[in-house]
């Protein structure tokens, strides 16, 4: 299963060196979160995709479909968490069952 990355340009950056496999730019702008809408429900379409990671600010944007395949977690962009850091720990412990520590 592949994972995809829809963010901005610097945190899309920063999954690809991270060696992200599929990763998506986006600004924003009302046509770019159109295409990010599109893409985020080829990605939800596609069989081959086991994780979709989106900026919690680019989330907020767009409506997040209800699926538990692929797996969709919103992750923070160059400006911090939007949650707070226990609340994104709470996160990635129910979706993947790996509990983060500092």
């Amino acid at each position: 299963m592949k994972i995809a990355v829809l963010g901005d340009r610097d945190t899309a950056l920063g999954f690809k060196l991270a060696g992200a496999h599929e990763v998506y730019a986006f600004e924003d702008t009302p046509l770019e979160m159109e295409r990010l809408r599109n893409k985020l429900k080829e990605l939800v379409e596609r069989g081959d995709v086991g994780i979709i990671l989106i900026t919690e600010r680019f989330a907020q944007r767009v409506e997040i479909p209800d699926v538990t395949i692929p797996i969709i977690l919103q992750v923070p962009d160059k400006s911090g968490s939007k949650f707070g850091e226990e609340a994104l720990r709470e996160i990635v412990r129910r979706a993947i069952g790996v509990e983060l520590k500092r």
